[in-house]
C-alpha cells in the first residue's frame, strides 16, 4: 500500500501506529502519493519521532512533496542538530533553498565537521544571519586548520549569500542588502577588529582588512594606517581606508598617492610615521602600495581627488598610470545609477567624519567625466595591451557615447572589441551594426557580437525578419576558427529555432 497512490487516508492513520517500522513505511508511502493531496502535518509530526529512521522517512517525504510553510521550517530547524539523522543534508539543503535563518550555535558545530554536504550548507546558512561575519571572524581567531581556512574563505566573500546581492534582485532588495552590509551589527565590527589585532599571517590579515572594507567600518582607520606602508598588506589596508570613507582615511590615501605630507591638522601623528616609512621603502614596493592607494582614493575621495587622479594619467610609471585609470573608474562607478550615490549619502549622514559624496548632476562631475572619457579613449588606442583596464573604467562613464563610432572603426581589434562592449552597455548598438561585427576580422569582436546576439535571442527580442536575416550569419559562425564564437552562435541558433 505504501507504494500505491490513492491511500492517503489509510497512510495518515498509520503514522500514529505504535510500531516504528509501520510509521516509517507510512511516511514513505505518503511521499509516494504523487498528485494526491497529502496533508503535511502528520509528516511534520513524524520529524520529532523518537525513531531516527521514522524521522528520516518523514524528512524525505516532505522533501519529495516539495512541502513548505512555517511548520516545515520550524521542524527542519530543530533537526539541524540531529546527529542520528542520516538525511540531514536534505534538511540543510531545504533550509538553504528556503533561506530560513538558523541559530548560529546550531550551525557552527556542522561548519567544523568533515562532511562537505553539512559544513558547506552550514556556511551558507550562517551567511543569512546578520552576525555572520562575527562568527567567521571569531573562528579565524580561535580555530585552526581546515575550520580556520573555511572561515577565511567565507570572509573573503562577504556579499555572497546575502539576499538582494544576487543577479536579478529588485531595487528594494539591493538597497536592503547594501544597508545590511554597510551598517553591520556592532559585534561584527568588534569581532573583525579583534581578529585583526591578533592575526600574524599576512594573507589572513588581508582577508580581514577587505572584510572591514566591505562593511565600511570607520574604526578600521587606525589599524589600516599602521599597515598601509607594508608591502604585503598595504593594498588591503588601503581598501579598508576607502571603505571607512572618513576625512582622515581619505587624507591618508591622498598622502600615499601623492607622496605629500599631512594635509590636515587633525590627522594623527601615526600618519607622519606611516608616510616616513612609506617613502623609505624600496622602489618596487613603494610603487605597488602607491598604486593601491591611488585606486582606492577614487573609491572614497571627492571631485578634487578625482582631478588629482586625472593628473596622474601622465605619470611615467605604468603601475601608477593604470592605477589612476582604475581610480577614475572607481570614482565614476559611484554615480552609476542613483542607488549607490543615495546609499553613500545615507551613510555619510550617520557616520561621524564621513565625506559627503558629490551628486551625479554636479557640473564638476559631469565635466570631469567628459574629459576623462576623451582622455581614456585616447589612451586606449595608444595602449592596446591594457585595453581591459580602460574598458573597466569607461564602463562607468556614459560620456564616452559620442566617441564610440570612431573607436568601432579603429584598426586595432581589441579597441573595436572594447568599443563594441561599451556600445552594447550604453545602448548605442542596433541590429545592423551588431550584424556587421559578427563578421569582423578579430575573434574578440566576433565573440562580442555573437554573445550579444545570444542574449537578444534568449530574450526573444528579434522580429521574424531579423531572425531570417541573422540565421545565415549564425550558420557561418559554426565554421569559425574561434571556439567561443562557434559555441555562442550555436546556442543562438537553438533559440532562433525555438522562437520560430
Amino acid at each position: 500500500m505504501s507504494k500505491v497512490p490513492g491511500h492517503v487516508t489509510e497512510l495518515v492513520a498509520l503514522t500514529a501506529d505504535p510500531v516504528p517500522q509501520v510509521r516509517a513505511a507510512a511516511a514513505l508511502g505518503l511521499g509516494r502519493q504523487g498528485d494526491e493531496a497529502v496533508p503535511i502535518e502528520p509528516l511534520v509530526a513524524l520529524c520529532s519521532d523518537p525513531d531516527a529512521e521514522v524521522r528520516r522517512r518523514a524528512v524525505n517525504a516532505l522533501d519529495r512533496l516539495a512541502a513548505a510553510g512555517p511548520s516545515v521550517a520550524a521542524s527542519f530547524v530543530q533537526l539541524v542538530g540531529d546527529a542520528e539523522l542520516r538525511s540531514r543534508p536534505v534538511v540543510l539543503g531545504w533550509l538553504v533553498r528556503s533561506q530560513v535563518p538558523v541559530p548560529a550555535e546550531s550551525l557552527v558545530p556542522l561548519f567544523g565537521g568533515d562532511d562537505p554536504l553539512l559544513w558547506g550548507a552550514a556556511g551558507s546558512l550562517l551567511r543569512l544571519l546578520p552576525e555572520a561575519d562575527a562568527v567567521f571572524a571569531d573562528l579565524v581567531r580561535t580555530a585552526t586548520g581546515e575550520v580556520r581556512r573555511r572561515a577565511l574563505d567565507m570572509l573573503a566573500g562577504p556579499t555572497a549569500g546575502i539576499a538582494g546581492m544576487g543577479v536579478g534582485a529588485g531595487p528594494e532588495a539591493r538597497e536592503a542588502a547594501r544597508r545590511r552590509l554597510w551598517d553591520p551589527e556592532p559585534r561584527v565590527v568588534r569581532a573583525l577588529l579583534t581578529a585583526l589585532e591578533a592575526e600574524t599571517e599576512p594573507g589572513a590579515r588581508n582577508v580581514l582588512f577587505r572584510a572591514l572594507a566591505a562593511h565600511r567600518v570607520p574604526e578600521a582607520v587606525a589599524p589600516a594606517a599602521a599597515w598601509l606602508a607594508d608591502p604585503q598588506c598595504g593594498p588591503a589596508a588601503a581598501a579598508a581606508l576607502a571603505g571607512a570613507g572618513t576625512v582622515e582615511a581619505v587624507d591618508l590615501l591622498r598622502q600615499v598617492a601623492t607622496g605629500a605630507g599631512p594635509q590636515r591638522g587633525d590627522v594623527r601623528a601615526a600618519a607622519v610615521d606611516l608616510l616616513r616609512r612609506f617613502l623609505g621603502a624600496p622602489g618596487s614596493q613603494r610603487v605597488e602600495v602607491r598604486a593601491a592607494a591611488i585606486r582606492e582614493l577614487g573609491a572614497a575621495g571627492g571631485v578634487a581627488d578625482a582631478e588629482l587622479l586625472f593628473g596622474l594619467l601622465d605619470a611615467p610609471d605604468e603601475p601608477v598610470r593604470l592605477a589612476a585609470v582604475g581610480g577614475l573608474g572607481a570614482f565614476f562607478e559611484r554615480f552609476d545609477g542613483d542607488l549607490f550615490g543615495r546609499l553613500e549619502r545615507w551613510r555619510a549622514e550617520r557616520v561621524p567624519g564621513a565625506l559627503v559624496p558629490p551628486g551625479a548632476d554636479d557640473p564638476a562631475v559631469r565635466e570631469l567625466a567628459r574629459r576623462s572619457a576623451e582622455r581614456l579613449t585616447r589612451m586606449l588606442t595608444g595602449d592596446v595591451e591594457n585595453a581591459d583596464t580602460y574598458h573597466d573604467a569607461l564602463w562607468h562613464i556614459p560620456q564616452v557615447r559620442p566617441l564610440l563610432p570612431a573607436l568601432l572603426e579603429d584598426p586595432e581589434g581589441r579597441v573595436r572589441s572594447t568599443a563594441l562592449h561599451l556600445a552594447e552597455r550604453f545602448g548605442e548598438m542596433d541590429f545592423t551594426g551588431r550584424l556587421r561585427f559578427l563578421n569582423d576580422a578579430h575573434p574578440d569582436v566576433r565573440m562580442g557580437a555573437a554573445l550579444s546576439f545570444l542574449r537578444v535571442a534568449e530574450e526573444r527580442k528579434l522580429t521574424s525578419a531579423e531572425r531570417d536575416t541573422l540565421r545565415p550569419h549564425l550558420e557561418r559562425g559554426q565554421d569559425d576558427t574561434d571556439y567561443y564564437v562557434r559555441t555562442c552562435t550555436a546556442k543562438a541558433l537553438t533559440h532562433l529555432d525555438h522562437a520560430g
